[in-house]
C-alpha cells in the first residue's frame, strides 16, 4: 500500500533526471516503478545481495539502496545507472521515500492493518488485497489470544508479550486492559500446544506484574481473513468463561460447552427454567458446603467413594448429604438424568446472577 505512496515522488524524480527507477519491497516485488520496469530476477538479486542498509551498491546496470525503520531492510529503491550521479539520485530518493515511510508508516503498518482486520474496520474484499501488500503469509494457520488485565499495570503488557513471542506472531495492543496475541500456528498443532502457549503467557505476566490475567482462547483458523472470527470467539470466551468458569484464567471458546448454549437465551426463560426444576425450594436455599460437594460430585463423574475420599469425609456422611440436597430440590444427583439437570440449573442460575450485576 505504501507503493500508491511512493509512486508520486518517482514521478517528480524522474521529470527532474529522465532515469527509470523504481522501489522493490523486502521480498524482490515491483511496489512502484517509472520507466523500465526491473526483471523478476535481478529484483530478486538485489534483495538477496544487500549487505549495506542505507549504502549504494551496484549490481548489472542499476544502482540500489536499502531502506527502512527500525534498522530493518523494508524497502530498496533502484535508479538506471551506476554513475556517481546515479547514486547521489539513489540516495537522494532513499531519504525521500525513507521519510514517507515514517510519516506514513502508521496508516500502512502491518499491525494496525491487523488490528482493523480484528475489529471489523477492512472490507472482506480487501483483506486479502492488503495483506499480500503487506508481505503477511496469508494462508498459514493462525489463533487469537486476548490477554485482560484487571487493573491498568505500570509495566506495558503489550512489551512483555512482544519480548515473548518471536517476529512472525503479531501482538496488538487494544487498550490499556487488553493486549492481543495473533499467534502463527505449526503445522502439526494440537490443543495441548494451544493450551501450553496460554499457560506460558498467564505464567510469564504473573510473575512480570504480579497481577492476574484471563486469557481468552479463540479456534485455530488457516486464513488472514477469518482472524477476526477467532478474536470474536475469544472475546466471548471471556465474557461467557468468567461468568461459568469464575475460578479458571484460561477460558477456551471451544471449551465452553453448554454455558455458550445458555448465554443466549433471554433471562425471562431462564428464570422459568429454575422455577420449573426447583419447585419444593430455591436453588439459593443451598449452602457454600453443599455447593462444593455437588460440584466435587461432578468433577468425579458422580463417583460417591472418590467423592467422599477427596472430601476427607465418610462415604455415609456424603450419602446423607445427597440425601438432603434430594429432599430439598426432588433431584437424586446419584442418577444421571437428574445430575444433568441440576448442573445445568447451576449454570443457569450463575448466568442470572451475572445479568443482575450488570444492571
Amino acid at each position: 500500500m505504501l507503493g500508491q505512496i511512493f509512486q508520486p515522488v518517482l514521478e517528480q524524480m524522474r521529470a527532474v533526471s529522465g532515469k527509470d527507477m523504481g522501489v522493490l519491497n523486502n521480498s524482490g516485488t515491483v511496489v512502484a516503478c517509472v520507466g523500465e520496469r526491473l526483471s523478476e530476477e535481478l529484483a530478486f538479486d538485489a534483495v538477496m545481495n544487500n549487505t549495506n542498509n542505507g549504502r549504494p551498491f551496484v549490481l548489472s546496470a542499476y544502482t540500489f539502496v536499502a531502506f527502512g525503520m527500525r534498522n530493518m531492510m523494508d524497502y530498496v529503491v533502484y535508479v538506471r545507472g551506476t554513475d556517481a550521479e546515479s547514486q547521489r539520485l539513489s540516495l537522494l530518493l532513499s531519504v525521500s521515500l525513507s521519510n514517507l515511510q515514517i510519516y506514513c508508516g502508521d496508516k500502512y503498518d502491518k499491525t494496525n492493518y491487523l488490528k482493523s482486520v480484528l475489529l471489523g474496520n477492512v472490507l472482506p474484499g480487501d483483506v486479502y488485497l492488503h495483506a499480500a501488500e503487506l508481505q503477511i503469509d496469508m494462508e498459514i494457520p493462525r489463533l487469537v489470544y486476548i490477554i485482560q488485565l484487571q487493573e491498568p499495570a505500570d509495566i506495558s503488557l503489550q512489551h512483555i508479550l512482544q519480548n515473548l513471542f518471536p517476529e512472525n506472531d503479531f501482538v496488538i495492543g487494544i487498550d490499556n486492559l487488553n493486549v492481543v496475541l495473533i499467534k502463527s500456528l505449526p503445522v502439526n498443532y494440537n490443543r495441548d500446544f494451544i493450551n501450553k502457549i496460554a499457560k506460558n503467557i498467564v505464567e510469564t505476566v504473573n510473575s512480570e506484574l504480579m497481577l492476574q490475567i484471563y486469557v481468552g482462547v479463540g479456534t485455530p483458523t488457516e486464513s488472514i481473513y477469518d482472524i477476526a472470527r477467532s478474536y470474536s470467539e475469544a472475546q466471548i470466551a471471556l465474557e461467557i468463561g468468567r461468568v461459568f468458569e469464575g475460578d479458571q484464567y484460561i477460558l477456551s471458546y471451544d471449551a465452553l460447552g453448554i454455558g455458550r448454549l445458555i448465554y443466549q437465551l433471554p433471562s425471562k426463560l431462564c428464570e422459568l427454567f429454575l422455577d420449573e426444576i426447583f419447585k419444593k425450594e430455591s436453588i439459593d436455599v443451598l449452602d457454600e458446603e453443599t455447593l462444593q460437594t455437588i460440584y466435587k460430585f461432578f468433577e468425579n463423574n458422580l463417583n460417591v467413594s472418590e467423592t467422599s475420599r477427596q472430601l476427607f469425609v465418610h462415604r455415609n456422611t456424603l450419602v446423607y448429604r445427597l440425601d438432603k440436597i434430594e429432599r430439598l430440590t426432588g433431584l437424586d444427583l446419584r442418577k444421571f438424568d437428574d445430575a444433568v439437570i441440576f448442573k445445568v440449573a447451576i449454570l443457569v442460575n450463575k448466568y442470572l446472577r451475572a445479568n443482575s450485576a450488570k444492571f
